[in-house]
């Protein structure tokens, strides 16, 4: 098996490095209360992998067989380390920080043995950190009990190959899932989702290798890159780098245990695009700082370029006259009536008393019209009147209809609520219908507004 470690032993005298060699100990009887040698030692390749940390066995060794049990108690030595490194005595390695270590406080040595060992636990992610260089540390030996003493060398320099360790599939890098290291585009219904207030743009961080503990990193935003990739023609010249009031991010990502991807949002409210029609809006995101792992340098980071127009919608509900299977009972113009589903305002609303589930709602266009969504929003009261089961339907001549969406066991929770709906199988059409099967369970029916959105 090819040997992992490399060992280099400080003797006593003061940043003399007195190099790498083997040693052959002589062979002593075993004799009552006669004092022996510990003598540092190097590592195995019996190495342990877990999803966590790696763990490596050092022996440490005797000159002659104990006499008793006894133990000796283990110092990390880093500081030797980074002095021989100063003095470039020791090069082409670099050091963990002390707290990617943990080992046990002493060696035990049973009586009659001559060799015991110990294992150095190294966390995972600081090997990720330096994965394809070589790291060095060091331990001491110190205060040998029951009158044994220390022996030449006390202390221990160790050279690891961090591919020794790890290959690079182990390695648990983070980065966009899409749009790594790229420009985003954001336009045309691809790459985000539309909402009542603006939209939303939805990014996924995936964990290469296997998932293990929870973990947290940032989300860090800039638009300091935006100049430079106009200049480099990576973007449009009409490119507007996004301020940090024009957006929202949460800024930092919970990754659960045992997750191997975790989504987030960018979102950006129609105020901002519609104030920059005819222009790009851009951001750059980026991965810092994880918890545990490494982000991958290639792709820990994405630039969003959001089309304006290519995202703006219509809505076109004015354009369109109502019509109902049967109205208010004061009728359409009344207080109450059906025109005041379409009037934009939520400070009226349509209601429609002994609701008995045959009741339809027709928008009529002067023209075929796309609609790729629809909103409802709920009425002002009661919540049992509100609509739980229906179904949209197209027509271009008001006979022939498809189902074009489809809904069932719907909720608004709280009053005056708008929710968005993305019609499942858009087409374009003359006439809507909205058929309410069910509402909660009242016999009266009540909707405030019913809007109708064209995509662009």
């Amino acid at each position: 098996m090819k040997k992992i470690f490399n060992i280099c032993i400080a003797g006593l005298f003061v940043l003399q490095f007195i190099g790498c060699k083997d040693r052959a100990l002589e062979d002593f009887a075993l004799v009552d209360n006669n004092p022996v040698q510990v003598i540092a030692g190097d590592g195995t390749d019996e190495i342990i992998k877990t999803n966590d940390y790696v763990e490596v066995p050092i022996t440490v060794m005797l000159s002659a067989p104990a006499s008793k049990a006894f133990d000796v108690e283990l110092v990390l030595s880093n500081d030797t380390i980074h002095t021989l490194l100063a003095s470039n005595i020791l090069k082409d390695v670099t050091t963990l920080p002390n707290t990617a270590y943990v080992f046990p406080n002493v060696v035990k040595f049973d009586y009659g043995t001559r060799t015991a060992s110990f294992h150095m636990r190294i966390g995972r992610t600081a090997i990720e950190k330096v994965y394809g260089e070589k790291f060095a540390f060091a331990y001491k030996l110190v205060t040998p009990g029951k009158g044994n003493i220390l022996g030449n060398p006390s202390t221990a320099i160790l050279t690891i190959d961090s591919k020794d360790l790890l290959s690079a599939e182990d390695i648990h890098f983070l980065s966009f899932k899409s749009g790594g290291g790229e420009v985003w585009p954001i336009a045309n219904h691809i790459n985000y989702n539309p909402t009542t207030v603006g939209i939303t743009i939805p990014l996924t961080v995936s964990l290469a290798s296997f998932p293990g503990k929870a973990f947290t990193l940032d989300l860090a935003t800039t638009a300091d890159s935006i100049p430079q990739l106009i200049a480099q023609g990576k973007v449009p010249v009409n490119t507007v780098a996004l301020k940090s009031e024009m957006y929202t991010i949460s800024n930092k990502l919970q990754f659960p245990s045992n997750k191997s991807a975790v989504s987030f949002d960018v979102s950006v409210p129609w105020s901002v695009i519609n104030a920059n029609k005819d222009k790009f809006l851009a951001l750059t995101v980026n991965l810092k700082n994880p918890t545990l792992h490494v982000v991958d340098k290639a792709k820990d980071y994405t630039t969003l370029l959001i089309d304006c127009n290519g995202v703006l919608e219509n809505d076109i509900t004015s354009q369109a006259t109502i019509s109902v299977s049967r109205d208010n009972n004061n009728g359409q113009t009344s207080a109450e009536g059906s025109l005041k589903l379409i009037d934009n305002s939520h400070n009226t609303k349509f209601l429609q008393q002994n609701y008995n589930g045959d009741l339809w709602l027709m928008l009529t266009f002067q023209k075929p019209v796309r609609v790729g969504a629809y909103t409802l929003t709920s009425g002002n009261d009661a919540i049992d009147r509100d609509p739980k089961d229906w179904t949209l339907e197209g027509s271009l001549d008001g006979t022939n209809w498809v189902k074009i969406d489809e809904r069932s066991n719907e909720a608004f929770p709280t009053r005056i609520l708008t929710r968005r709906f993305t019609i499942q199988k858009p087409g374009s059409y003359l006439y809507y219908r909205l058929n309410v099967l069910n509402n909660v369970g009242s016999s009266i029916f009540q909707l405030t507004e019913w809007r109708m959105i064209e995509f662009q």
